[in-house]
């Protein structure tokens, strides 16, 4: 499973920028060459979320805004390359799972899923 919090996002006025974009396109492509032929992709989760994202950016126990809009840039880009990768080999191999949203509820809607 791949997986993108290790990504070093770069914000720069309204435009998002991922070092880590050609290297997950690299990555699936070997584990295609290699034969797989159904794998789940998920992209970031809250990254401002984290426990120590919260610990050092965090304001009144509020997630990092920087890193939340960061994730919120890169997913949809995640998203495409797998669409036009997919479309490349002919066939869906890459499925994109955006645990983003789920995520994010068990951040606003706690005690949905217990105490």
């Amino acid at each position: 499973m791949l997986r993108a919090p290790h990504l070093i996002p770069v914000l720069h006025k309204k435009h998002f920028h991922c070092y880590s974009d050609n290297n997950n396109h690299d990555v699936m492509q070997k584990l295609y060459d290699l034969g797989g032929r159904r794998v789940i992709v998920t992209g970031t989760g809250p990254m401002g979320c984290a426990p120590a994202e919260l610990a050092m950016r965090g304001k009144n126990g509020e997630c990092s805004s920087e890193l939340q809009r960061a994730a919120a840039l890169y997913n949809p880009q995640l998203e495409q390359m797998i669409v036009d990768l997919n479309s490349k080999i002919g066939t869906v191999i890459f499925i994109a799972a955006n645990t983003a949203l789920m995520h994010n509820d068990f951040i606003t809607n706690p005690k949905a899923y217990g105490n």
